[in-house]
């Protein structure tokens, strides 16, 4: 038999059904996708102007593949319509008599596609995907149609992010026999264990395939492929991926060998899908059913709104996440490789020298050659945008999670809503998470040349210093600076990779030029290259595509010289000016971002065909990398050098274009809801009014939802003498600063709104309501800060000015906050009420604050019920999701712990206390801090535990020492003295000489006082000398006659007690009880003991002699 030409059989029929296709009206017809009896296409239909997907028999396929391609036909026909199975477009044939069918072409692929490339996807994600196919699945069965290959790889995703069924090529229809061997068709995989047995497929089969395709979703590899394969260990490994126990019963029942053992149709494996939504609080997707389903379905769950697939993050994130892809010429390293395995227990591996020298390549292989001994390797690429170090923080953290999920899973959301000031909490906490789990990861940094910031370096200098042995350091870039060189090399904890172990030796050269590229050198030429080059990695590249095609290299050979950047320029130059100029102006044009997409390329170009450009272009190697797709298409990069040098060519030739170019990537970024690179873009446009405009915009959206740093970060980026003249930017930056606990920034912005006022001219109204938001800043903050005495009239008076009303719920609830500072109880509950008022709209999440502050009103009257009543209530109101919420419930949590405490609930008290000072015990609020900290003291003195007890109370002296809290410190001293505990000498001279107690009308300045009155009172009796006793007497009744003539309730019940404990020391027993009675009665009443039994040294005594009723309830 002659030899054939197997290939060229291949391109000649393949060249054929192009020129067919393109003759029945399709343009550009790409092979896509080759199987066993056929060949997709993409295709562009120009009348319609879409891509579709061209699905075409071959010629040379008869029988049962060909009645398989009639059977498809026949299955989406009878299918046509469902929501979620692909739709047919168009059913043909070809000139020649190929049948084929015409559907739709989706971007983004199949989801065994997303799980390769981005891993599990979230159980509820999963969840929602299984619903929906089983509505599909059961539509087919209604109308007789088994699939029979339901798996990963059939389900696509539009481009909204909709799952859909396809590829119904082996589906069996209800009036069908099939021979035995056509009976196993699907793939093994997902094919239920009795069709491999020789059963013939049915529904019940099809339910055994949407099982497994779930399980895979959610783990990331088929049953089949689990380790060990025993069938009972599948709840297991879903337990192991989060999947809770409504789901996991659900896929594994799916998964029974026994068919009977299974849901017995696919409406009842979606409904128990749906029925796990439901009992795990999550949305409960609809399942499209044909109407006899439906019917047959009464009393199914009714729908929620349908949560879409989770989409790919987005590009900024993912990018900086992922090592660039590989050239597709690429030496292995293998000298350097040798070095990084000697070195890998050290802490730093530093690998830094010129561009072009292949620094990131290099780290590249060793990242895959560690995730292939299944060492987790982090990857981030930093900017100049990483010079904040929260941002920075925030892009260290995620890179993380994206290879170590179970680590720092609230870290990013309090980086966020702390800023700076949790970067040593934040690392602290990382550090030690990385060291408890036991496991190693290696974290990559590229670019670091890019990072300048002070804050950033010694972030990274933290993690060197006190990272423990699990986490290891690889740096890429261009400079070393910033890093704790010295430090490392003399403890032997550092390896680098320089310029001179960067640059290719002979052996790599040749390796790199004759074996991958395929060159036809000689020796002498590549010694004439690599001498010329000085081994610069780019150059050997450069000169690679350069000579690419030419006949005689030595001519080129000959001209190669000069340092590296006149190399380059001379290189880029010869590749550049041998391409067409339509294709050159296209790339001058998409260079002008460091990533792109056709869809931005299209904006930036104009070109209709800009995606099969980009692929034409990283086809050819001409710099331009694949990177991953995501919700606007397949991203790519351009090399570094190649793009720098392509816009430096573009601003000498025409450097209004450049301006353009910028101004169309920034339209395209904003419609994208990119809002740093929008802003980025904007300013480089040369147009700064333009920018500020788009984050004046989106400036109150980013506050309200905690992303203060964000924000921040993007006025830094603005011109000042335009962001001085909008009042509303300004407010922005009151309110971030106000976040972020930057008391001086928040004045400084508060009185730039005035500023910025006058120079805009804003008119009346608005006027009024920027300065009542201004005043509602600076009086936010001197509430943070412990130290508001008086808030500013505007507020309560043109609360009605504020448009926004969030601002005008704060507003109210601020007022609420002023009039219980001054024992306002009437005005707290007026207020209280217009906070529930301008709230009524917003989650109850907006309101919980100001249930607090009706709670601590209700304390402050002795109303334990009515607090209590605010407290769960505000409780209530939050479902802790993240950082920000949880922070948001300390304060509820330490109140209502506060006051389980005077009820005598120990346990729930302390539970509740420690709670609300936080995993990072860094409380925002000092009302937490002291509940916290000084009734948490008391608690654990009560339950034996002095030493926790000294533990809480010195964290809580230093916290009111660093932020200047001295109602803190004055609690702290109050609770030594009541433990007896020392405190400092010049502490005590200061008490014992403080002048007699005087009535107090704003409640901080009151608890200053009471508590230093306290205090020197109580060392006053614990002296105990006639002298003293006395002292203490005359102390204590003074404070308490002042008290009585206030409308203070409880600091009549504390000063009325103190002062009994001070009669009864001096031995007036009847005085002390006639004081004391009251006050004892209504703590017994009101279910408050410990209000009482903490009053003094002496409350046991007095009890007992008040009334033997007592002693139940106040106990020793």
């Amino acid at each position: 038999m002659a030899d054939i030409d197997i290939a060229a059989t291949q391109r000649d029929m393949s060249t054929g059904v192009r020129a067919e296709l393109v003759a029945g009206g399709f343009d550009g017809p790409e092979e896509v996708g080759h199987g066993g009896f056929g060949v997709v296409y993409r295709c562009r239909e120009p009348e319609l102007e879409r891509m579709v997907a061209v699905k075409l028999l071959l010629s040379e396929v008869h029988g049962d593949e060909r009645g398989r391609f009639v059977r498809e036909q026949r299955a989406l026909g009878r299918l046509s319509g469902h929501p979620h199975i692909v739709q047919v477009l168009r059913i043909d044939l070809t000139a020649t008599g190929r049948p084929f069918i015409v559907m739709p072409y989706f971007t983004r692929g199949s989801l065994d596609r997303v799980v390769r490339a981005t891993g599990p996807l979230r159980w509820p994600d999963a969840l929602s995907i299984g619903v929906r196919m089983a509505g599909a699945l059961a539509a087919a069965h209604a109308v007789g149609i088994v699939h029979g290959d339901v798996k990963p790889g059939n389900i696509l995703l539009t481009d909204y992010g909709e799952p859909l069924l396809s590829d119904f090529g082996i589906a069996r229809f209800g009036d069908e026999t099939m021979s035995a061997s056509a009976l196993v068709q699907g793939t093994p995989a997902y094919t239920a264990p009795e069709v491999l047995r020789g059963a013939v497929q049915n529904a019940v089969a099809d339910v055994y395939g949407l099982g497994a395709t779930l399980y895979y979703l959610t783990t990331g590899h088929c049953p089949a492929a689990r380790p060990g394969g025993e069938a009972g260990d599948l709840g297991a490994d879903l337990e192991a991926y989060g999947v809770p126990d409504e789901a996991r019963d659900a896929i594994v029942a799916a998964l029974s060998a026994d068919p009977e053992d299974r849901p017995g149709s696919a409406i009842e494996f979606g409904e128990l899908l749906r029925e796990a939504q439901r009992d795990t609080g999550q949305p409960v997707d609809t399942m499209a059913m044909p109407v006899d389903g439906a019917e047959s379905a009464r009393t199914v769950l009714p729908a929620q709104p349908i949560a879409p697939v989770t989409p790919p993050p987005p590009p900024i994130a993912a990018t900086k996440f992922r090592p660039p892809a590989p050239a597709r010429a690429v030496v292995e390293r293998t000298r350097l490789l040798d070095i990084l395995r000697a070195a890998a227990e050290r802490r730093l591996i530093l690998v830094h020298g010129p561009a072009g020298f292949g620094k990131t390549t290099l780290v590249v292989q060793w990242a895959r050659e560690l995730r292939a001994t299944g060492v987790p390797v982090a990857w981030l690429t930093v900017d100049a945008d990483d010079d904040n170090v929260v941002w920075f923080l925030t892009h260290l953290i995620e890179a993380i999670r994206r290879v170590r999920p179970e680590l720092a899973r609230e870290l990013g959301d309090l980086l966020e809503e702390r800023s700076s000031n949790a970067t040593r909490s934040v690392l602290s906490a990382l550090i030690d998470e990385i060291h408890d789990s036991g496991q190693p990861i290696v974290l990559v940094i590229d670019d670091w040349h890019r990072i300048n910031g002070r804050k950033t370096f010694a972030a990274v200098d933290y993690l060197l210093e006190h990272g423990c042995h699990h986490l290891k350091l690889v740096v890429a870039g261009r400079a070393r600076t910033g890093l704790p060189l010295s430090k490392l090399r003399v403890a032997d904890e550092l390896v680098e990779i320089d310029t001179a172990a960067l640059r290719f030796d002979p052996e790599e050269t040749g390796t790199f030029l004759v074996g991958v590229s395929g060159l036809p050198l000689t020796g002498e030429d590549v010694t004439r290259i690599l001498e010329s080059t000085e081994g610069w990695p780019a150059g050997l590249r450069l000169a690679q595509l350069s000579l690419s095609g030419r006949d005689d290299p030595s001519g080129f050979i000959d001209n190669l010289s000069g340092r590296h950047h006149a190399i380059g320029d001379y290189l880029t130059e010869n590749v550049l000016d041998s391409l067409d100029p339509p294709l050159l102006d296209f790339l001058m044009a998409t260079t002008i971002t460091p990533r792109i997409c056709a869809g931005l390329a299209a904006a930036l170009s104009g070109r209709a065909d800009a995606r099969a450009l980009l692929e034409q272009i990283a086809d050819r190697n001409l710099f331009l990398h694949r990177m991953e797709e995501n919700e606007s298409g397949e991203w790519f990069r351009y090399h570094g050098l190649f793009a720098d040098h392509l816009q430096r060519r573009l601003g000498y030739w025409d450097p209004d274009r450049v301006q353009v170019l910028h101004a169309r990537a920034a339209a395209w970024f904003a419609d994208h809801d990119l809002l740093i690179e929008a802003v980025d873009h904007t300013l480089a446009a040369g147009d700064p009014e333009g920018a500020v405009d788009l984050v004046e915009s989106q400036a109150m959206g980013l506050i309200v939802n905690s992303r203060m740093a964000t924000i921040l970060g993007l006025l830094a980026k603005l011109p000042a003498s335009l962001t001085d003249v909008r009042p509303r930017l300004q407010l922005c930056a009151a309110w971030a600063n106000v976040g972020l606990e930057r008391g001086v920034r928040v004045y400084t912005a508060a009185r730039k709104v005035e500023s910025a006022i006058e120079a805009s001219g804003t008119p009346e109204p608005q006027a009024t309501a920027f300065r009542v938001e201004a005043a509602l800043a600076i009086g936010m903050e001197e509430y943070i800060a412990d130290r508001l005495e008086n808030l500013s009239e505007l507020v309560p008076e043109h609360i009605t000015a504020l448009d926004n009303t969030i601002v005008a719920m704060n507003a109210a609830d601020l007022a609420a906050v002023d009039a219980l500072n001054r024992f306002d109880f009437d005005g707290v509950r007026h207020w209280h009420g217009q906070a529930l008022y301008y709230g009524r709209e917003l989650p109850s999440l907006a309101v919980m604050h100001s249930h607090c502050v009706a709670g601590l009103s209700e304390v402050e009257q002795v109303h334990p019920s009515a607090a209590e009543a605010h407290f769960t209530t505000a409780i209530a109101a939050v479902n802790p999701e993240s950082e920000v919420v949880v922070r948001a419930t300390e304060l509820a949590g330490a109140f209502l712990g506060d006051l389980r405490y005077r009820q005598n609930r120990l346990t729930e008290a302390g539970e509740r206390l420690a709670t609300a000072l936080g995993r990072h015990g860094d409380p925002r609020s000092a009302e937490v801090a002291l509940a916290g900290y000084g009734t948490g003291a008391r608690i654990a003195v009560i339950h034996g535990d002095i030493e926790h007890a000294e533990r809480l109370l010195r964290t809580g002296e230093r916290l009111a020492q660093d932020r200047s809290l001295p109602r803190l410190a004055a609690r702290m001293i109050n609770e030594r003295l009541r433990i007896g505990l020392p405190v400092p000498d010049d502490v005590r001279a200061r008490l014992l000489n403080l002048p007699p107690y005087r009535a107090q009308h704003i409640r901080i300045r009151a608890a200053l006082a009471e508590l230093a009155q306290e205090s020197a009172i109580r060392m006053l009796l614990t002296d105990g000398t006639p002298a003293a006793l006395a002292a203490a007497r005359e102390r204590a009744e003074v404070m308490y006659r002042e008290i009585l003539t206030l409308n203070r309730p409880r600091a009549k019940v504390d000063s009325s007690l103190l002062y009994a404990c001070c009669l009864w020391a001096t031995g007036e027993h009847e005085a002390a009880c006639a004081i004391a009675r009251p006050a004892v009665t209504l703590c017994v009443e009101r279910g408050v003991p410990r209000l009482a039994q903490d009053a003094g040294p002496y409350m046991s005594e007095i009890s007992a002699a008040v009334g033997p009723e007592c002693l139940p309830h106040l106990g020793e």
